[in-house]
């Protein structure tokens, strides 16, 4: 499912709202998200659990603005393996 990970975050928005979105985002970090974008990502993280792997979680995490330092980072992806090793 490499298509997920090549997918824009937002795939039915056009590409300037997306980077209005993003540079929204940039100025606002604290900003909640939306319930149709927390309904999006969940969608989303169904299916890279579903059918994707680790890398491809990894840049969804930092499409959404979780980067590599952020400690809750980590904890997404241990999560994610541990609920993979008990799914096979």
């Amino acid at each position: 499912m490499q298509l997920l990970a090549q997918m824009a975050y937002y795939p039915g928005v056009s590409a300037s709202e997306e980077i209005r979105h993003a540079k929204e985002r940039e100025r606002y970090p604290e900003r909640k998200h939306t319930k149709a974008e927390l309904r999006r990502i969940e969608s989303d993280l169904r299916k890279i659990y579903q059918y994707g792997d680790e890398r491809e979680l990894m840049q969804f995490l930092r499409g959404i603005g979780v980067m590599d330092e952020s400690p809750r980072f980590a904890e997404v992806v241990k999560v994610f393996q541990s609920l993979r090793r008990a799914k096979l």
